[in-house]
């Protein structure tokens, strides 16, 4: 005789209580503190357990079904978990000869105690059995390898949604970029009248640091630090609130930039910089020196052709146009406008399994 349930979770222990072998589970959804509540009874030797559910990274990084739950129960012996992405049953059932539990629960504590949610007990579990058997063969199993992708791509989905919660709490990034740490040119041979037959080949094109900065390299990395310390960093930009960007980072900034004019400005700095020119004055010179033997130099002398050349792109003094070029700035990127729309679409394309491979691109 039939018996209607309201208490799953009662109904479901006493079920696993009796001498059942063989044990099948069918539910869309699927959580760590039920399964943790049936473990007790579902550790035993020389039985079968099926489980049935939807097995999609999206519905494992929503909670819907627990890949911790999954791995508790693959890991009993005799169980074997397949995905059928159309399941919408919720089914729990022993056998040979025992029962089924018919019901409209998940495998959820908030199912299982559900106020309002009822169920049906069939006393033989023989005509479920033969659906659920059936149910079984259709859905699919999946490989030791299917079930490290999908962990891959659940941590993937999780990263992204963790992302996208923090956009929509904060609303802004901070880019630091510093102008005048380094000046580089790439210097191709033909520009100096290699011939092509020459160029790529007995001579190639080299990139050149004109100068380097360590003042402004070191300011850059404690400004990092501090936003690091802040924030988090994503893709090239620091993730920050907006009472920090609002109440502390310009003075922040402001400070440390008149403490590396300062510095730069200094004897000492001027000292460092004219250094590190002529050290970047030295490299030119090695490459014209390479370069003069294939060049058009018009018969003008080694030595004067590599002093004009040099000269042209890099003064060895420390003139006031390297000083103005020298300094920090930063960028705040703002999502706008801030309402529950644009948040909306910022959260789905954030839940796309290829957001590794997207460059997001926000309005300055």
């Amino acid at each position: 005789m039939f018996q209607l349930v309201r208490f799953h979770r009662t109904a479901l222990i006493e079920m696993l209580r009796t001498p059942w072998t063989e044990l099948w589970i069918a539910s869309p959804r699927i959580s760590m503190d039920a399964v943790t509540l049936l473990l007790p009874q579902l550790r035993r030797s020389g039985v079968t357990i099926r489980v049935i559910t939807r097995l999609t990274p999206g519905r494992l990084a929503d909670g819907k079904v627990d890949f911790a739950a999954l791995q508790a129960l693959r890991s009993l012996p005799g169980c074997e978990v397949r995905n059928q992405p159309e399941l919408a049953a919720c089914v729990y059932a022993t056998g040979p000869g025992g029962e089924a539990l018919i019901t409209g629960a998940p495998l959820t504590l908030e199912g299982l105690d559900g106020a309002h949610v009822y169920g049906t007990l069939v006393p033989d579990s023989t005509p479920v059995l033969a659906d659920m058997q059936a149910m079984w063969a259709a859905a699919d199993p999946l490989t030791e390898a299917e079930w490290a992708d999908l962990a891959v791509a659940t941590s993937q989905r999780l990263e992204a949604r963790t992302l996208g919660d923090e956009i929509a709490r904060v609303g802004a990034f901070v880019r630091i970029s510093v102008r005048g740490t380094r000046r580089s040119r790439r210097l191709s041979p033909r520009e100096f009248g290699v011939p092509e037959g020459d160029w790529g080949r007995a001579v190639r094109p080299v990139e050149v640091a004109l100068f380097k900065l360590d003042e402004l390299i070191h300011a850059k990395d404690e400004l990092e630090a501090i936003l690091a310390d802040r924030g988090i960093e994503w893709n090239g930009h620091y993730l920050v609130p907006r009472n920090f960007l609002e109440r502390e980072w310009p003075r922040v900034f402001a400070a440390r930039e008149r403490q590396l004019r300062e510095r730069l400005q200094s004897p000492e700095g001027q000292l460092m910089l004219k250094n590190q020119l002529a050290t970047a004055r030295r490299e030119l010179e090695a490459f014209f020196s390479e370069i003069y033997p294939r060049a058009e130099t018009n018969g003008m002398p080694a030595e004067l052709w590599v002093e004009m050349q040099a000269t042209r792109l890099l003064a060895e003094t420390v003139s006031n146009t390297i000083l103005d070029e020298t300094g920090l700035e930063y960028r705040v990127l703002t999502i706008l406008p801030e309402d529950a729309r644009s948040l909306d679409e910022m959260q789905r394309l954030l839940h796309d399994p290829k957001l590794r491979s997207v460059q997001l691109t926000f309005q300055f």
